[in-house]
């Protein structure tokens, strides 16, 4: 499997981390790192050491297009390098909430929404 960190310097061995990682949906989150799905085979991750912020919003999708109905999601917003952002969608609001919790429990120090985030979207 290939890994390839998103942003910020590589980890000396992810192999080790994404294979003791908690799978929570399609990622998973490591001690050292978050890891997300990459096509065809591998992953991409995102050291713990660069995230700046995280949060849940509930948000939904149409799944055929413009002109069916809206199933209901939550996603985990996770902020990085001070700019960027990387959404992680989850289909049942628990998975979301144990994701967000254990990114905060490996970084207690992580603030959750910024300043300015509608406070009806937000449900942590």
């Amino acid at each position: 499997m290939a890994f390839k960190a998103i942003y910020g310097e590589p980890l000396q061995d992810p192999k080790a981390d994404y294979q003791s990682a908690v799978k929570i949906g399609n990622v998973r989150i490591g001690s050292e790192a978050l890891y997300i799905p990459a096509f065809p085979v591998g992953a991409q991750y995102l050291p713990l050491s660069t995230l700046n912020r995280a949060w849940v919003q509930k948000s939904s999708i149409s799944p055929k297009g413009c002109c069916g109905g809206q199933l209901q999601v939550f996603v985990v917003r996770v902020q990085y390098g001070g700019e960027f952002y990387q959404s992680l969608t989850f289909d049942r609001e628990p998975d979301a909430s144990r994701a967000l919790s254990l990114l905060k429990e490996r970084l207690p120090e992580l603030p959750g929404a910024p300043e300015g985030t509608s406070p009806g979207s937000s449900i942590v």
